[in-house]
């Protein structure tokens, strides 16, 4: 049985354990955890003041009484081992734990790609039929964006193939390879969540004690002043998974809502300082070995403030747990395009940290980044890197963990500069075999960059010269967003990217987010299979953007819509066939007819079956539509799912409408939403394979099995090519959307 409890700046805000008489232990304590080896663990929870808490631990006691309705044991731990009891008495009331190991403890924290599941990785079945690991262990904190905010139960789980999937990607490998070399137990702790800024992880006070910070909160406390009664602010958390009740709501307190900077309402997961108070609390000050965090994304617009505001959240979370300067290790910020941000200054920012905050460690991630997907699949590399940093900084191995780091550069005389690196290994090399090395730029006295042709000239100097500038004063390695990078050593490990110019940053003097320029708009979620994506052709009819409605790109951003609208799915198939299919229409008579702003989200896959769609499939379709529905809600208020699907599994309607079923009941959870309106429409009604009469029946009978449901009818409509096409035409497409649209006119605007 468990209970929330909440204290806005103390560490005993959790969900708890208890027994009778309000005695409890922290809900962080549960069968299967990890203790802290060779420590001073931190034991904690609640019990009736003056009371006396007993803690047993492998033949040891320790005692303290509770103090103001709180009680803390400090239990000395020795050497890795397990599995042993933990026991924890007050008066009558007895709590045990069971298979408690101790080993060496991290905290996994950042954003979304630390959050990043192993379900969802490159050849995530391979890795996690094999994740079979019984000493390593991880906790899941439970998502709280407020301070009421009910959370499911949670606890310590042994990593096996069953629960791997949900794992931490990053975290996982970091915690295999640890394991590998050292043959302890290791324990995750996994904080992080997608989207955050590292400002939500700093307290109130850190961000009015510097003038660098202060507009954070200034700008946050402005928006904040206008969400006034607790229903609103509720409401308003909602509206970051999808909030049905937003719209009645901001209709009756437009005063409110005008433009907001951001839609950071007073609990919203982003805004400053939240998750510090209602997550990061809950688990401090669990005894740790170190940290390990990757966050940047969300703070590219402000990277010369991030060279402050980083070293002081470390500085802060490491005096919240007590333990001096333990290690806080972290990713730089991978390759990505992206015109609006500037990431190669918070790499900057980072590199920095790296250099002047005690214990901390860097892992380089530039080549692990996709350029077209803010969310790279491959994560056990940036795993593996973090875990060498730790095996030689922390436990003091011997080996090589990081590669080539600028040290000084020198003028030749025949308009070249000469570089030397540290961290070089047994050598560097172009890990492609090429004669050159890649992102290298010159510039002269004038401050002009031009590229530059890079050469080995032994272990650890490289050679940089271009016939752009006779006289070259400083050089700049990937100072870019994005760029191809082959400059390693022969470890393994890549070059660190550098400036040798003290030149202004364009981020100076940024201490907010730009105000996007997105209005707030309506938006719908589009998945399913081909019919979806679209196969009709595009002709000058169905060219050129759509007036009022925007697009969610690969990077999170929104730009006017234009077929072909699958363009960015980040599971659409890798071929040439996007065309125009039913949300170009749809997106245009909804806009017409409401006169309102649309956002819309396209996330399908032609060929797809039901089954790969379900949460928890190998192949995570629903993880991908959710994630990126959750970027797009930044930008407005989700109104409904429109799913196109079937024609992969017509010959089984029977079956059908169970997953179905499951997989609305699963959105509408995780999109914090019971009501939210789905829209399904009707395969091909000629027959392509003598299936699809039983199975369009079966979707009409879907209203009365899905409430808030609706189905489109495909009557009339004629195919792309012949009857053995199960795609429509443009033309065809164009009356589907239209058909959606009049159902989500009714699902969704009918009463205004």
């Amino acid at each position: 049985m468990k209970r929330i409890l909440f204290s806005l700046f103390l560490f005993l805000a959790s969900i708890v354990v208890f027994a009778d008489g309000g005695f409890t232990v922290a809900d962080v304590f549960t069968d299967h955890m990890v203790l802290q080896r060779n420590a001073n663990v931190k034991i904690w929870g609640e019990a009736a003041d003056g009371s006396q808490v007993e803690v047993l631990f492998e033949g040891h006691s320790r005692k303290s009484k509770a103090v103001d309705g709180k009680w803390m044991v400090t239990l000395r731990t020795g050497e890795a081992g397990g599995p042993y009891k933990l026991e924890v008495i007050n008066g009558n009331n007895k709590v045990s734990f069971r298979d408690v190991f101790v080993g060496d403890v991290w905290l996994a924290g950042g954003q979304s790609n630390m959050e990043f599941a192993l379900r969802r990785v490159k050849d995530a079945k391979a890795e996690i039929d094999l994740a079979d690991y019984p000493q390593i262990r991880y906790y899941k904190v439970p998502r709280k964006y407020y301070p009421e905010h009910e959370v499911p139960e949670t606890s310590w789980k042994t990593c096996t193939p069953e629960t791997a999937p949900e794992f931490a990607a990053v975290a996982y490998y970091f915690a295999k390879n640890l394991h590998k070399d050292l043959n302890i137990p290791i324990g995750i702790i996994q904080l992080p969540v997608g989207g955050t800024t590292v400002e939500a992880w700093t307290s109130r006070k850190l961000l009015l004690s510097d003038k660098d910070f202060r507009p954070i909160i200034e700008r946050y406390d402005s928006i904040a002043d206008a969400y006034q009664s607790g229903e609103y602010e509720k409401i308003y958390d909602r509206y970051i998974k999808s909030l049905a009740e937003y719209n009645k709501l901001s209709a009756e307190k437009k005063q409110y809502i005008g433009k907001p900077t951001e839609p950071m309402g007073k609990w919203n997961f982003r805004r400053p300082v939240g998750l510090s108070e209602t997550m990061l609390n809950v688990v401090s000050p669990y005894t740790l070995k170190g940290f390990i965090f990757y966050q940047g994304e969300s703070n590219t617009a402000r990277g010369a403030q991030y060279r402050k505001l980083f070293p002081a959240m470390i500085k802060e979370w490491r005096a919240s747990w007590g333990q001096g300067d333990i290690p806080f290790l972290f990713v730089q910020l991978p390759r990505f395009e992206t015109k609006t941000r500037y990431w190669n200054e918070l790499r900057e920012a980072q590199y920095l940290t790296s250099l002047h905050v005690k214990n901390t460690g860097m892992a380089v991630a530039f080549d692990q980044g996709n350029p077209k997907d803010i969310h790279p699949i491959v994560k056990d590399t940036v795993g593996w890197r973090l875990a060498q940093i730790a095996l030689s900084k922390v436990y003091g191995k011997k080996i090589v963990y990081q590669g080539p780091e600028f040290r000084k550069k020198t003028k030749t005389g025949d308009g070249s500069l000469l570089l030397e690196f540290a961290n070089a290994g047994t050598g560097i090399i172009a890990k492609d075999g090429s004669s050159s090395l890649s992102g290298f730029m010159v510039a002269g006295k004038d401050g002009q960059f031009y590229p530059a042709e890079a050469v080995i000239v032994d272990n650890n100097r490289v050679r940089v010269k271009s016939n752009q500038v006779n006289d070259p004063v400083d050089v700049r390695y990937l100072w870019v967003n994005s760029g191809y990078m082959n400059f390693f050593n022969k470890e393994g490990f890549p070059a660190l990217p550098f400036r040798t110019d003290k030149y202004r940053l364009e981020t100076e003097g940024v201490c907010v987010n730009p105000e996007p320029m997105i209005p707030q708009l309506d938006l719908f979620l589009f998945i399913g299979q081909s019919n979806m994506a679209g196969r009709g052709y595009i002709t000058d009819n169905y060219k050129g953007s759509i007036k009022d409605v925007y697009l969610l790109t690969l990077n999170g951003d929104m730009e006017p819509a234009r077929n072909p609208l699958n363009k960015y799915s980040t599971i659409r198939k890798q071929i040439d066939l996007q065309g125009v299919g039913p949300a170009y229409s749809f997106a245009k008579a909804i806009a017409d007819k409401t006169k309102h702003k649309l956002g819309l989200v396209v996330n399908a896959r032609g060929g797809s079956s039901i089954n790969s769609w379900l949460k928890g499939a190998k192949d995570d379709y629903y993880g991908e539509a959710l994630s990126r529905i959750r970027q797009a809600m930044k930008y407005g208020t989700l109104k409904a799912i429109i799913w196109h699907q079937g024609e992969a599994d017509s010959r089984n309607p029977e079956a059908y409408m169970a997953k179905l079923q499951k997989l609305v009941a699963d959105l509408r959870e995780d999109l914090g939403d019971t009501k939210l309106p789905v829209i399904v429409g009707e395969i091909a009604e000629w027959r392509v394979n003598g299936t699809s009469d039983a199975f369009n029946k079966m979707l009409r009978t879907v209203p009365r099995h899905i409430p808030y449901s609706y189905c489109v009818s495909s009557q009339e409509l004629v195919p792309l090519i012949n009857e053995n096409d199960p795609h429509f035409s443009a033309d065809s497409q164009i009356i589907l959307g239209r058909r959606y649209a009049e159902a989500a006119y009714k699902a969704c605007y009918f009463k205004e």
